[in-house]
């Protein structure tokens, strides 16, 4: 019951002063709200790499293996040529394995009359447009009695079908690729060009057998693609495909894998290591803000208890104990910062809905943050609440009612 007095009190006092209410309350605003903002816009970002990982047929369940040691897309050698078809097999035989889908890749010059581009060619199989979920704006994917026959039939991308077709449907018509002539046997439908700069229209789609004999000559691979059973064997599987990898590479116990993996998680961590960067650098000034924001609660209280001297004195004779008076402001600086922090909240929600509304930036407003936030602020009225309160319960009676 003494507590719920002393809240009632803490109300009234505040309700007094609404001026110094809503002063102490704008520190608090003003930092809960840029922390809001800056979750939001964090968590939008995230959302956002994930969306086009997973655009691009790169879900929780797959992982890829590339060539060479390194990290990420990022090999040491300029040419690793440590995996082959013998790894893809026995990757493929693996119990937690779906799918393995090899590729290779090289930069070539692409060729339509007098049109001409440069752009990555890879060399697949059949199952890498369903691996990949990459749909058909035009013509169709070649087959596997294409690959049999290691026929001379390319799917292209929307970027080197704009440069060397313009208008043109380009299903039926030659290209030279390199020195070797290809039938165009379809296009590959628009992805765009990613947050990072990178265009995954930039390609050109041949038969792997075909880029094995006929163009690129060479018989290792640029890396795997391979797909689990479920999303919950993603670690064992990687585990499992390193152990096969190190034992058909013949690699010694103390040799550093000569291949890498790159997971989703990986690619979000590398495309958004700038965003995180400066996110941390705007958080720290939220945080400067609230720190700013609480020792404004603390200096008006302390200036406040000066002018409510004789509210305190009428308190304390008429039996109110010391533990009372803590009470009662602590109660007050608490209530001030939660009221700073509710308003702070809705006001980083409006703005985050005015991001996201208007495309400004990805935003994702969450629960979390918002539990984050109301923590914070109720921690900020705690800690820079405890010395005001003190010094209104150390004052005797005798000197505040005179």
């Amino acid at each position: 019951m003494r507590a719920l007095r002393n809240l009632k009190e803490a109300l009234r006092g505040l309700a007094l002063h609404k001026s110094k209410t809503l002063l102490m309350t704008l520190g608090v605003v003003i930092g809960i709200a840029s922390l809001t903002v800056i979750v939001a816009i964090g968590e939008g970002a995230k959302a956002k790499v994930l969306a086009r990982i997973s655009d691009m047929g790169f879900g929780p369940e797959a992982f890829s293996v590339a060539a060479g040691a390194g990290r990420l897309f990022f090999a040491r050698t300029k040419t690793p040529t440590t995996l082959t078809l013998a790894d893809v097999d026995d990757i493929r035989a693996m119990p937690t394995v779906q799918a393995a889908v090899p590729h290779q890749r090289q930069s070539m010059r692409m060729v339509y009359k007098r049109n001409n581009t440069f752009t990555r060619v890879y060399g697949v199989t059949p199952e890498w447009q369903s691996a990949r979920l990459w749909k058909l704006s035009d013509g169709s994917f070649f087959t596997d009695e294409d690959m049999k026959r290691k026929a001379k039939v390319a799917v292209l991308g929307a970027t080197p079908a704009g440069k060397l077709f313009g208008d043109e449907d380009p299903v039926g018509k030659m290209v030279r690729i390199g020195k070797v002539y290809f039938r165009v046997a379809g296009v590959l439908e628009k992805k765009g060009v990613t947050e990072s700069g990178f265009d995954p229209d930039d390609r050109v789609i041949v038969p792997l057998s075909t880029s094995i004999s006929r163009l690129f000559r060479q018989t290792w691979l640029f890396s795997i693609r391979i797909h689990t059973l479920d999303p919950s064997k993603v670690q064992e599987t990687m585990e499992g495909v390193r152990q096969l990898l190190r034992k058909n590479h013949n690699l010694s116990v103390f040799a550093e894998d000569d291949f890498r993996f790159i997971t989703p998680e990986g690619i979000m961590e590398w495309v958004t290591a700038e965003e995180r960067a400066l996110n941390r650098m705007l958080v720290l000034i939220s945080a400067v803000s609230l720190l700013v924001g609480g020792i404004v609660i603390m200096n008006i209280m302390l200036v406040s208890i000066r002018e409510r001297i004789r509210e305190i004195g009428i308190r304390r004779c008429f039996g109110a104990r010391r533990s009372d008076i803590t009470q009662q402001f602590l109660f007050e600086s608490i209530f001030v910062s939660i009221l700073g922090g509710t308003a702070g909240c809705a006001l980083g929600a409006t703005i985050s809905f005015i991001l996201k509304k208007f495309h400004v930036l990805a935003a994702k407003p969450t629960w979390e943050s918002f539990v984050v936030a109301f923590v914070f602020s109720a921690a900020v009225g705690l800690v820079f609440g405890i010395q005001p309160a003190r010094k209104a319960a150390s004052l005797s009676p005798e000197e505040t009612i005179r």
